[in-house]
């Protein structure tokens, strides 16, 4: 007997967190990430799911993050049927629904899942109705809450309201980009379809959620695909394929070593066996399965392997303790409210009956199981004319609200004209007396904001340098594109982002105004210095020759590494890594712009950086004939370096703080 698979509904991961400057420490935050991925673990082996969220649950920081969190752990809670444990956290999320209207949601879509697990349709589609206004929840909050309303609404035998939902929830998995809802959903779609008999439908479904799955590596869900598909080969008559896609979802959950799988597969190849008349494997797959339904307190899925196990001992001649189990499994799935299953039964044990010549029993079963038909029917029917009904009531209501809020609106446009003309007198005098002060105000106050703005978009706030906004709206375009003349260096922080990293960005704020400072008392009033982004900076010298220009960048790494930056007692020591040139630079044919010279240091800071940071490089050579080969100098340089088109010189700090000079670099190493 084949049951809707039904691993963990819902997946989660709950919300957006805004970055700051640099990197923060994995185990500072719940990531949206770790929350996910936690849930979806959840899906096959919810206490896997429980241990991960044991440790994300301290690091969850806000509200948000915590009424998140707390619902994917009750549904894994109900999942493996820790009810205690599960209401014990719904009233706890209720309790913070006072302050917070998600929270009050998730107590309802934990209480639903806990009564969907309970084979409790009844109970859950109640609770379904307590749920506030949609509108009001995110995102992911009413992906949940539209998987859990067609679940529920395809167990309680209303295809119809199961399908709405499963659509809806399929359009808000593409919205949010997330395969594995995309997959889980396309799998509840087809087995939806199957169920109603289209087989097509239910086939195509399952076919896009294999090849995702597939390409996702997901062996969990690839156990849910498998059955199935086997169950589509079943209805269609094709026994061999229904066993060989079985026995894959097998190897799949083995591979996955989740119990919860194991128990849902073992109870299909009991299944399948029996349908191909096997029924003493039929029994050994259904006893290894009872085994592991019992130990997970799994009710539905017991009866189940029981009805099956039943059906096995018919047909080994065994009839009247066949006829006892498979009764008592249909008595209990009809009183868990679950007749789409009972009906579905009644479909195996009438065969089963006739092949054992029990004619009296198999009669009794078909005018069960048409009576039962008509039951699912005329529920079907009162659901539809009572959603009906109240889809008129609350059309009529809409209306009346609407002619009501337009009389009241055409009474207060009378009242407040009126007043409006009587006031207008009175007004007309004040506003012309004061327009004239307000724009004379106004036009001052505006020109003063503005350009403070002006400045501050053009400053860096941390060090109060001038930004690369400055630089792209006054210093480039007074350059333009005619050949540079003067010096660029291009000034970088050693180990900026380890820091950050190890201190915290506070520390990381703070060398950077400490050498931002050093830097500009070393240079002269009429030398430019920039934050250009980021732990880098920006220099342009007058023009001056390749010795000077040594020199220069000598006095820069010296005053940046000079003495340690203190931070909170902490001695922080810096340096810099710097690329330069003197232009025009010796060897070029061509006019090399100021935005080709900063791309030219960029490199010999790049070549700095590889070389062991605290030096500078030098460029005093390029030999270039044209645009096109400065640009491959550009794209190659270490290249350009090894065949000697480019030529560099280094000045290395040394632990003694003298420097030495190498005069010509070539490879490097």
């Amino acid at each position: 007997m084949n049951e809707q698979y039904r691993p963990g509904l819902l997946s989660g991961a709950l919300l957006c967190l805004l970055l700051t400057w640099g990197t923060v420490s994995y185990a500072q935050v719940a990531t949206l990430a770790d929350i996910d991925r936690a849930e979806q673990v959840g899906w096959s082996d919810p206490q896997a799911a429980l241990q991960r969220l044991d440790k994300l649950q301290p690091q969850a920081q806000s509200s948000a993050d915590l009424v998140q969190l707390l619902t994917v752990r009750g549904l894994a809670y109900a999942d493996i049927r820790q009810d205690e444990d599960a209401q014990a956290l719904i009233a706890r999320l209720h309790a913070m629904g006072r302050d917070d209207p998600s929270a009050e949601a998730a107590s309802h879509l934990v209480q639903v899942h806990l009564f969907y697990q309970r084979d409790q349709y009844d109970r859950a589609q109640a609770e379904l109705k307590l749920i506030g206004a949609e509108a009001t929840l995110s995102e992911l909050e009413r992906y949940r809450l539209k998987v859990l309303r067609g679940s529920v609404l395809a167990f309680a035998g209303q295809q119809e309201g199961a399908l709405m939902a499963y659509e809806q929830a399929l359009d808000l998995a593409n919205a949010m980009h997330s395969t594995p809802r995309v997959v889980q959903v396309r799998l509840k779609l087809s087995k939806l379809f199957m169920f109603t008999g289209n087989l097509d439908l239910a086939a195509n479904q399952i076919a896009t959620a294999r090849r995702l799955a597939e390409q996702s590596r997901d062996e969990a869900t690839l156990v849910g695909i498998c059955l199935q598909e086997a169950d589509i080969a079943d209805r269609r008559g094709d026994q061999a394929e229904d066993l060989r896609v079985t026995r894959e979802a097998l190897a799949h959950a083995q591979r996955v070593g989740s119990d919860q799988l194991l128990v849902v597969v073992l109870c299909d190849l009991g299944d399948s066996y029996m349908k191909r008349g096997d029924y003493t494997a039929s029994l050994g797959y259904s006893r290894r399965a009872l085994e592991l339904a019992r130990k997970l307190h799994r009710s539905a899925r017991e009866q189940i392997v029981l009805f099956n196990m039943g059906i096995a001992e018919i047909g080994l001649g065994h009839l009247a303790e066949g006829k006892r189990r498979a009764e008592s499994a249909i008595q209990r799935i009809l009183a868990n409210g679950n007749p789409v299953d009972a009906q579905d039964m009644m479909h195996e044990y009438l065969p089963a009956l006739e092949r054992a010549g029990d004619w009296r029993g198999a009669v009794e079963v078909y005018h069960r199981n048409d009576k039962l038909r008509d039951q699912l029917l005329t529920t079907a029917r009162e659901q539809a004319l009572l959603d009906l009904s109240a889809k008129f009531q609350d059309e009529r209501r809409a209306r009346e609200i609407e002619l009501l809020k337009r009389d009241n609106a055409i009474k207060s446009r009378d009242l407040q004209a009126q007043r409006l003309r009587q006031q207008m007198i009175v007004m007309a005098a004040v506003l012309i007396a004061l327009v004239c002060g307000v724009l004379g105000w106004g036009i001052s106050r505006i020109r003063k904001v503005n350009e403070r703005l002006r400045h501050n978009s053009e400053h860096d706030a941390l060090t109060g340098l001038c930004n690369r906004r400055y630089f792209n709206e006054h210093v480039l375009p007074k350059e333009g594109n005619r050949s540079f003349v003067g010096c660029a260096l291009l000034v970088d922080m050693d180990y900026f982002k380890r820091i950050n990293d190890t201190l915290g960005h506070p520390a990381g704020d703070a060398v950077l105004a400490a050498a931002s400072k050093r830097l500009a008392n070393t240079l002269r009033d009429n030398e430019t210095l920039l934050r250009w982004g980021g732990e880098e900076f920006l220099v342009l010298l007058r023009p001056m020759s390749d010795a000077q220009l040594n020199l220069t960048a000598h006095r820069l790494l010296n005053a940046v590494r000079s003495e340690p930056v203190v931070w909170h007692g902490e001695r922080i020591r810096c340096t810099v890594s710097i690329g330069c040139a003197s232009f025009p630079i010796t060897g070029a044919a061509i006019d090399v712009s100021l935005d080709r010279a900063i791309s030219l240091v960029d490199k010999a800071l790049y070549h700095a950086k590889r070389r062991g940071r605290d030096r500078a490089c030098m460029i005093t050579l390029v030999n270039v004939y044209s645009e096109q080969e400065l640009a491959a100098i550009n794209e190659d340089f270490e290249d350009a370096i090894a065949d000697r088109r480019v030529q560099l010189v280094e000045t290395v700090s040394a632990t003694s703080g003298t420097y030495r000079t190498l005069s010509s670099i070539g490879q490097v190493g």
